[in-house]
């Protein structure tokens, strides 16, 4: 009894952690690339695999920190992902929103690593910005508007990164 109810909740376990954030200096810009483990619970794998469009967001902030002060958000940007499955040619499909030409992948996991490793933020170099905060989460507003309730509350639909910074006086110049 109590195997399978471990068994039950590691199941549809779901995870993401921002692991590392990669910042590289060139010219008035930083080149900023989050590094992401997303593990998915079966519920949104499932839906995926049955026609569900399932949206990501992926942010990034340039923040002056503020000594006693809240900190200032100095530039906030965000990519919009959206995978799409077709079960005729069993792809899997990645869309950036922002760009015209989509991805195609044999594999979830495929899709999830170009998905979670290889997204670039270009943000323009401020003087007074001290680090650069990221976060990934699912965009529960795109999901068909008879889901959006019910998976509200679900915690099998609740992936969320919670926001990581790292100091810019800590990269390496390059």
């Amino acid at each position: 009894m109590f195997v399978g109810c471990l068994w039950l909740i590691f199941a549809g376990a779901q995870s993401i952690e921002l692991e590392n954030i990669t910042i590289k200096s060139l010219n008035n810009q930083w080149h900023v690339t989050p590094h992401y483990r997303i593990e998915l619970s079966e519920a949104i794998v499932e839906a995926i695999r049955n026609g569900i469009e399932v949206t990501f967001v992926s942010e990034v902030r340039l923040i002056a920190e503020k000594n006693w002060w809240p900190d200032q958000i100095l530039t906030r940007t965000e990519k919009r992902f959206e995978i799409h499955y077709f079960s005729l040619s069993n792809q899997y499909q990645l869309k950036q929103l922002d760009v015209a030409k989509p991805t195609a992948f044999m594999t979830l996991d495929g899709l999830l690593q170009q998905l979670t490793q290889k997204t670039r933020f270009d943000l323009k170099k401020h003087p007074e910005a001290s680090a650069v905060e990221g976060r990934f989460y699912l965009d529960h507003r795109a999901l068909p508007s008879t889901m959006q309730l019910p998976v509200l509350f679900d915690p099998q639909w609740s992936i969320e990164a919670q926001p990581v910074r790292r100091a810019l006086a800590n990269m390496d110049p390059s």
